[in-house]
């Protein structure tokens, strides 16, 4: 994976904002059992990251290399608990 794409990978994470409303978060719960929201965003939430970084690499690179699978892995997991505290922040507005 080229620099560049993997900086805009970062700055998404970087720039990570959650847009999830209280009201959301309540309609989510009344309809899917729930055990642990929270967890349940961090789910959604990294899924996006994970799909964002699979799209991006497309765009940037023109394929998706089980290396470049690997590397979004990594950098998910490397930026994992920043995401969380990030998360738990807006939820604890």
């Amino acid at each position: 994976m080229k620099e560049e794409t993997r900086g805009i990978i970062e700055r998404e994470i970087d720039r990570l904002a959650f847009g999830y409303k209280n009201e959301e978060i309540e309609a989510i719960q009344e309809t899917t059992p729930i055990e642990n929201t929270e967890e349940f965003l961090l789910g959604h939430t990294l899924g996006y990251l994970r799909r964002f970084g699979e799209f991006v690499v497309l765009m940037q690179e023109g394929k998706l290399t089980k290396t470049d699978d690997k590397t979004i892995t990594r950098i998910l997991l490397t930026r994992l608990p920043e995401i969380r505290k990030k998360l738990m922040r807006h939820l604890n507005k």
